[in-house]
């Protein structure tokens, strides 16, 4: 029998079952020696599912055990991937998603030149991820797309527009020349007693002194005057990054990629004395090299926008985006990942005030103390809540608040994606009370209450955490879920 008989036999089998397939996953079965080995065991999988797709895409393909040369394309845990790859490595970001996921869901799930969105952009990973696909390639897929990166949190802005932003990479070097320049003559300046500059005081910044050295606060102050001298705002953005970045490293903080913010012990501080000055030009020299290695390799003839508003009420009108790939929080700050917290000391010194750093622990998803208790949407999640609120309503109440807003989260996403288009949301599973959540499942049955239709979940363990994989509250997360979901026409 020939191969092409193989196949139509194969897939008939989808056919008898009412399913349709793909013509992606037509040509995967095609370029396979035993198609009807794999449908068979797909069949058999899908006895197992609470529900069963319509149409067989790639995906379910890759799944299989007998799939050949697929298997690497299904490898989601990346594990000797270079996550810090051009701008991804200018400035770290707690739970940031892996940019290798990033693209091949913008590559997988959306077309050259389609609107990408990500609600929760954190440092900037999606954005950047759909400018760095290769316009000059040959494959239609591989060009890149317009992007939307939003977020409330003003460091994550920042770093958001710096990573994404193409440079003249020839003006960039002139400008970090001409910066350290100044930075050096300043210096040279203040030791010899013929320079004052001004410094933030405990008022404007709270605990400045706790977390910060007398020395290095001068020096960081002297720093970013001479930053504030410059005339040209994308590479004064860049500029900034690379003092927050300095001003992590410089730091009382144990540890600077550690999401729980805590300061060095008595006799470690003792024996802390930062070089401020030569970390700033550590940091800025090698930005600069990342930023003009992403900058010749991407293209202007695509967009991106980083815009500043809550994922609950996204400023985009219906029917408007044709791809969204996110990672949400897993959970509210006071139980999970503290995004405001990690932040707090650059942003302080970034000059953002104090009272606008805590509205924004106030708005984020979960905060807002709601007055009743509503059972959200999803059967296995409806099962832990009640135990929980047994053990300690307090706690169910604040976790009730953060499913109520993912919950509208999810409503926005629906609203603003085409129909018939995607929606891929990475999370981990919280754990409440010792209790495991599964996000992957509640992501699911909140989704098709909202209008999405589940596709297909990819599993994906992390090899590397900058947190303990065990805590006081039992064991952090260890695993993230890729969740596809599709909106219907």
């Amino acid at each position: 029998m020939s191969n092409q008989a193989r196949v139509k036999k194969a897939v008939q089998l989808f056919f008898d079952q009412g399913l349709s397939v793909s013509p992606k996953a037509m040509d995967l079965l095609s370029a396979t020696s035993n198609p009807e080995g794999i449908v068979k065991e797909i069949l058999n999988n899908m006895q197992k599912m609470n529900f069963k797709p319509l149409v067989i895409l790639p995906e379910h393909l890759e799944n299989s055990q007998n799939t050949f040369h697929t298997t690497a394309s299904n490898d989601w845990d990346f594990v000797n991937a270079n996550t810090q790859k051009f701008t991804h490595g200018i400035h770290p970001y707690p739970a940031r998603m892996v940019p290798q996921i990033a693209y091949r869901l913008i590559k997988r799930y959306s077309k050259p030149y389609d609107l990408v969105l990500d609600p929760f952009c954190g440092s900037g990973t999606v954005p950047t991820e759909a400018r760095i696909m290769k316009s000059d390639g040959s494959s239609e897929k591989e060009r890149p797309r317009n992007a939307i990166g939003n977020e409330i949190n003003p460091l994550a802005l920042l770093l958001s527009k710096v990573k994404s932003e193409i440079y003249d990479v020839v003006q960039l070097d002139k400008n970090a020349s001409s910066l350290l320049v100044k930075i050096e003559e300043l210096s040279s300046r203040k030791r010899r007693g013929k320079y004052e500059h001004k410094i933030p005081t405990e008022a404007d910044f709270p605990r400045l002194n706790y977390w910060f050295k007398p020395h290095v606060i001068k020096d960081l102050a002297a720093i970013k005057e001479c930053i504030a001298m410059s005339t040209d705002v994308d590479f004064r953005n860049f500029a900034y990054v690379c003092f927050s970045l300095t001003v992590l490293k410089v730091s009382n903080i144990y540890k600077t990629g550690d999401t729980f913010v805590k300061r060095l012990k008595p006799e470690e501080l003792r024996k802390h004395n930062p070089k401020v000055l030569e970390t700033f030009k550590a940091v800025l020299i090698d930005a600069v090299a990342k930023a003009k290695d992403f900058s010749r390799l991407c293209s202007d003839e695509t967009e991106v926008d980083i815009t500043l508003s809550d994922a609950r009420h996204l400023p985009f009108s219906d029917g408007s985006i044709d791809l969204i790939v996110t990672s949400p929080p897993y959970g509210e700050e006071k139980n999970t990942v503290g995004y405001s917290r990690w932040s707090r000391l650059p942003s302080l010194w970034l000059g953002y005030e104090s009272s606008w750093l805590r509205t924004l622990e106030k708005i984020s998803l979960g905060a807002r103390n709601y007055t009743y208790f509503t059972m959200p949407p999803s059967e296995k999640l409806n099962e832990i809540m009640v135990d929980v609120a047994k053990q300690d309503a307090t706690l169910a109440m604040t976790a009730n608040s953060f499913f109520q807003d993912y919950y509208l989260c999810l409503e926005e996403m629906a609203r603003v994606l085409r129909p018939n288009h995607y929606c891929c949301i990475v999370i981990g599973n919280r754990s409440l009370k010792r209790r495991r959540i599964p996000m992957d499942i509640v992501t699911k049955e909140f989704g098709e209450k909202v209008g999405f239709r589940h596709e297909i979940t990819h599993f994906r363990k992390i090899p590397i955490k900058a947190i303990p994989w065990v805590c006081a509250k039992g064991e952090t997360i260890a695993q993230e879920s890729i969740v596809v979901l599709k909106k219907g026409g």
